[in-house]
């Protein structure tokens, strides 16, 4: 009997805006994604049956709370609404949803209101467990608020990287205080792990799992300052890594070969591509491929389902 293996997409950086508008000043970007985007996206992984995990910033860039419209700043209340409204419907139902962080951005004191002078990633890694619990609890409670119940955390750039036991015991305390959860996972960029890891598991915290990602976002390229024909190029390039046409060769061939979950990466911006959908047309591709070479031996899970898997 032939092996069937998970597999899982991650979606980073998800949202009303791009990220990349702050987080690349050098360059010219996009600032809103228009909420279409989601239902586009949404239905096109209804069609090919994908799953995975979709983060959802929850106060995205220190703007403004997604469950406080109306004081999202430069953001049209509409549109953090209707994306609301598209995500619920059409990604949730097959992606679990994840924080990232807070802000993506600069860190939130979140007793005083206001931004810090430090990046997410800087900021948690100078706080303790109980501390971290409480910046987590403030997300997940933002998300609740609209409807996108977290099973989950995902941690923009380093978060988590050099202080992963407070980290996670934090996040754990955050889903047992909130949910009474005795379980929950985070997506951390490192360490690259093969498998899904129990990084805590006791009764203050739940089990805790983390899971990795060793793919890379492929569809980074498409992105300005990259012409069109440049996107083209830099997304068939980034596809190749990940899955070769013939199926022969790329990350995922080597995790299927290792009988490991295939994971692979993306974010928002890379597929919406500052407008010209570069990136989500190419998706389309290496969902073709991944039907084409695997077939049945592979099956689409949430991340959920997939830190319960070992």
């Amino acid at each position: 009997m032939s092996k069937v293996l998970p597999i899982s997409l991650i979606i980073d950086d998800g949202g009303v805006i791009n990220t990349s508008f702050f987080h690349d000043l050098g360059h010219k970007h996009e600032f809103l994604i228009p909420p279409l985007f989601a239902m586009q996206f949404g239905k096109l992984c209804m069609q090919y049956g994908v799953k995975g995990k979709f983060s959802v910033v929850p106060l995205p860039c220190g703007l403004g709370r997604l469950d406080e419209p109306e004081k999202v700043n430069m953001v049209p209340p509409e549109n953090v609404r209707m994306f609301i409204e598209y995500t619920q419907k059409y990604i949730a139902p097959n992606f679990s949803v994840a924080p990232e962080l807070l802000t993506h951005f600069l860190g939130w004191d979140i007793k005083n209101n206001c931004k810090t002078k430090y990046c997410e990633d800087v900021f948690i890694e100078q706080l303790g467990a109980e501390e971290i619990a409480e910046y987590v609890t403030y997300a997940l409670t933002i998300l609740d608020n609209i409807g996108l119940t977290p099973c989950g955390v995902s941690s923009p750039w380093q978060t988590g990287c050099n202080n992963i036991a407070d980290y996670a015991r934090g996040i754990g305390m955050a889903f047992k205080r909130r949910y009474n959860a005795n379980h929950c996972f985070y997506f951390c960029g490192a360490p690259q792990e093969r498998l899904p890891v129990v990084r805590c598991d006791s009764p203050e915290t739940g089990r805790v799992v983390h899971i990795s990602q060793r793919s890379g976002d492929a569809l980074w390229g498409t992105m300005n300052p990259a012409s069109v024909a440049e996107a083209h190029a830099a997304a068939q390039a980034g596809l190749d890594k990940w899955l070769s046409a013939d199926g022969k060769s790329g990350c995922l061939r080597d995790m299927f070969e290792h009988d490991e979950p295939l994971v692979m990466i993306t974010h928002w911006q890379s597929l919406y591509s500052d407008g010209r959908g570069i990136g989500l047309y190419w998706f389309e591709e290496f969902l073709k491929r991944v039907r084409n070479v695997f077939g049945n031996q592979v099956q689409w899970v949430n991340f959920d389902e997939l830190s319960r898997m070992y």
